[in-house]
């Protein structure tokens, strides 16, 4: 098998259908699926209604979550290549062949794609969880291929990120080869709409983000890794210490829905627990971050 497609699945009953439809139109397909299921709901049922041999479904007997599940993935795929992709997406149909023409034409180990939030045109508003790559650099999950060789030499997903996992993993990998960013590699990411709740725990993703400096803290990655003068989300902060200031959001972000509306008198909360979990984890990683 020459590539395998990696997909870990949560409870994903509602769109798991048009994410599997997409993969099997490839115009390349000469490639299996492989699928690592944490869930409890109905989206092992929806999987086995695709009668195709290219298909091949594990079950967790517990919930592994992300890292794990992905380094499940990467264990259970026999392809040279493993392309990654997340169950809330939509992949282009030369999306296979793209990622292919890339490393056959480089000499890259690692290739990222375009993704795009609903559509190219498509105006987000500050309820949306924005998931976007559209100039590289960002190496997320939900568009990425990989040698499979390199993944299980760097050591696969580290199982301690909960968030930032992809990121931690490419730039372990930019350590050995070159990550190439193929604009016409596509993937469209469904719409997600915040709720109060998950707006609150977004804070919660911070955490990984200082171990993340703490690891590369090199200006080479770029500003996935390296905060400004050791402060993480500097406008954040200042909005801490002011919380009038929270009004430039309506400057910032696009406020349509009544979603929007909604989410906005939780968003100074929101940055005081941002900020106490950075402080928390840079006493946990011992390092200095604001």
């Amino acid at each position: 098998m020459h590539v395998s497609v990696a997909l870990c699945t949560f409870n994903v009953e509602s769109y798991i259908s048009d994410c599997l439809i997409a993969l099997l139109s490839q115009t390349f397909s000469d490639f299996e699926i492989v699928i690592v299921d944490d869930s409890t709901d109905n989206t092992s049922k929806i999987i086995q209604t695709f009668n195709d041999r290219r298909i091949r479904y594990f079950k967790n007997r517990r919930r592994l979550g992300l890292s794990k599940s992905r380094n499940e993935c990467i264990k259970y795929s026999t392809g040279k290549y493993i392309f990654f992709t997340d169950a809330d997406c939509i992949v282009s149909r030369d999306w296979i062949q793209q990622g292919l023409k890339s490393f056959s034409n480089s000499s890259c180990v690692g290739v990222e794609g375009k993704t795009y939030y609903v559509s190219e045109k498509y105006v987000p508003t500050f309820s949306d969880s924005v998931i976007e790559n559209k100039h590289g650099g960002q190496f997320m999950t939900c568009n990425v291929a990989y040698e499979k060789k390199v993944l299980e030499n760097v050591g696969g997903f580290d199982e301690r990120f909960k968030y930032y996992e992809d990121r931690d993993l490419a730039l372990r990998v930019k350590k050995v080869g070159k990550i190439e960013f193929n604009p016409k590699m596509i993937v469209y990411h469904r719409k997600v709409t915040m709720t109060t709740k998950s707006f609150i725990r977004r804070a919660e993703r911070v955490r990984d983000r200082v171990l993340l400096f703490k690891r590369f803290h090199d200006r080479r990655f770029g500003r996935i890794s390296d905060p400004m003068w050791r402060i993480l989300h500097p406008l954040d902060l200042m909005t801490v210490v002011c919380p009038p200031l929270i009004f430039s959001l309506l400057g910032i972000y696009n406020f349509k829905n009544k979603e929007d509306w909604i989410l906005l008198p939780y968003a100074w909360i929101k940055m005081v627990y941002e900020r106490l979990n950075i402080w928390n984890a840079c006493t946990r990683e011992k390092i200095f971050l604001i």
